[in-house]
């Protein structure tokens, strides 16, 4: 009977605790501010990369499809980049004109500047646009709600929430075309159980 008393006890102890640990830390923002990491959304260039899969059929070449619009912007001779688009690893050989009954896609061809084993599948990306002074946010920075997305942004050292406009979204980032300038600080990380004007405590700023 000991035993089975020490159970519900045991789970009474940690509860106190918890509780005691979430207000202290919750005063202990209230005193000193809720710490956040920040960064600074600043206008640039963007670079858009279409991504798709392909299969060598030989030590060089390989095959996969693309939508209509990706096969719009593809021609012959165009570097195509690693999954990470950190270095060119092939050149589009040949972009199809006729859609796949099978795929309703584009079939295109790229030929990889080393031999490759045959019948293997890779990840690869073209450049096929470059969004001019936009302003781009990581994906973490999106605080979604009913289908709004809003972002936090540190001003004077307290927090504020603004609704945004997303143009477009992958999953790398967000590019915002209403709601956020260029020099404006958002909130990276810690925005959870943020309320309007609490104090904040920068951390890190990026």
């Amino acid at each position: 009977a000991g035993c089975l008393v020490s159970v519900p006890l045991r789970i009474w102890q940690v509860e106190r605790d918890r509780a005691r640990e979430i207000v202290s830390m919750y005063d202990e923002w209230k005193r000193n501010g809720k710490p956040v990491e920040v960064m600074s959304v600043e206008a640039k260039d963007v670079p858009v990369y279409a991504q798709f899969t392909v299969r060598t059929s030989d030590s060089r070449t390989a095959t996969g499809f693309v939508t209509g619009d990706v096969k719009n912007v593809l021609k012959e001779g165009q570097e195509v980049y690693d999954e990470n688009k950190s270095a060119v690893c092939a050149a589009v050989a040949a972009v199809g004109k006729d859609m796949d009954i099978n795929t309703g896609m584009f079939a295109v061809s790229v030929e990889f500047n080393k031999p490759i084993e045959p019948g293997r599948l890779f990840v690869v990306c073209c450049h096929t646009a470059t969004l001019k002074n936009a302003l781009a946010v990581p994906n973490e920075v999106l605080d979604i709600d009913n289908g709004d997305y809003f972002v936090w942004k540190a001003e004077n050292g307290l927090a504020k929430r603004y609704k945004v406009i997303v143009g477009s979204r992958n999953g790398y980032g967000a590019i915002i075309t209403e709601g956020v300038h260029s020099g404006d600080t958002v909130i990276i990380s810690g925005q959870s159980l943020l309320a309007q004007n609490d104090t904040l405590l920068v951390r890190d700023t990026q």
